[in-house]
């Protein structure tokens, strides 16, 4: 079983500062990354939608993920996912120093649902905000 597979079936807000260490080992010093007692801290993502990157403000904002809030961690090739329970997903490259913030909200709503975000959900999520962004494209 393939250490993505193995984190995916953990229960939510299972995961201990130990595991969350290990899994996030080869990026933690690349992407500033503080492991806290009950998060991890780091700097440098900016979830503003639709904001240009020139027009981003120059203050360097801190981005506080709670353990108790992770769906899943899932190590790739090149990169560490980071889903959160709300649908939010932190790509962390494992080559540069680079962040993405994804917010895979199909409404735009931040607030937890009931039952954790699944991966379908976020596929399904991004699939719709692909097609409306490529339907106003071709007003």
């Amino acid at each position: 079983m393939s250490t993505s597979e193995e984190v995916s079936k953990k229960s939510c807000g299972g995961l201990t500062r130990s595991e969350v260490t290990n899994l996030l080992q080869s990026v933690i010093g690349l992407h500033g990354i503080e492991v806290k007692d009950d998060r991890i801290e780091f700097p440098g993502v900016h979830p503003s939608a639709n904001v240009l990157e020139s027009e981003l403000s120059d203050e360097i904002k801190t981005t506080v993920i709670l353990y108790k809030d992770i769906t899943s961690i899932s190590p790739f090739e090149a990169r560490i996912e980071v889903l959160l329970q709300c649908g939010e997903l932190y790509i962390f490259s494992i080559t540069d120093n680079v962040k993405t913030h994804i917010n895979t909200h199909s409404d735009g709503k931040s607030a937890k649902s009931e039952k954790p975000t699944t991966a379908q959900d976020v596929a399904g999520n991004i699939w719709d905000g692909l097609e409306k962004t490529l339907a106003s494209g071709k007003k």
